[in-house]
């Protein structure tokens, strides 16, 4: 006598075979998203270099004042590439996002702004004084609230 079907068995093998597909997906997923990391930070390790390299060459080397406003401002980028590199890393390798980096790359790209501000005003640029204080008055106040961020936040994820 032929046996009857089983729809139980049949169910759970559909659901066994979801659930796996389910899982190599995610699986396959999270390996392209550690490619995407990879890539990214491989671009910033190389956007880092070539700044470097670009401020070295193209630097003007008769002028002190303004070769050292240019580099300070290029290896202040550089700088901030290199900490969003190492923030990148750190999600390859833990897959969890930390914030303090970010406000590390803020504060970084705040006092970047002050430095070109002033050096905008040291080297005569004409600029309106109003404007000019406006500026630096709140850039500085983004430096310290982010410094305050930054001292107040959790320690406890290794930063």
């Amino acid at each position: 006598m032929p046996k009857a079907p089983d729809h139980g068995v049949d169910m759970l093998q559909s659901i066994w075979i979801r659930t796996k597909f389910r899982q190599a997906l995610v699986g396959v997923l999270g390996i392209l998203e550690d490619v995407i990391y990879v890539l990214l930070s491989l671009f910033f390790f190389i956007a880092a270099l070539y700044v470097m390299i670009d401020t070295i060459i193209h630097a003007d080397w008769h002028s002190v004042s303004s070769l050292v406003a240019t580099t300070l401002d290029h290896f202040l980028l550089v700088l901030m590439l290199a900490e969003l590199l190492h923030t990148l890393l750190l999600f390859v390798r833990t897959h969890q996002f930390r914030h303090q980096p970010f406000l590390v790359v803020g504060i970084i790209a705040a006092i970047r702004r002050i430095l070109v501000i002033t050096a905008q005003a040291a080297t005569g640029h004409e600029i309106l004084a109003s404007g000019y204080l406006w500026d630096l008055g709140i850039t500085t106040l983004v430096v310290l609230v982010l410094s305050v961020a930054l001292k107040i936040s959790p320690k406890e994820d290794g930063f």
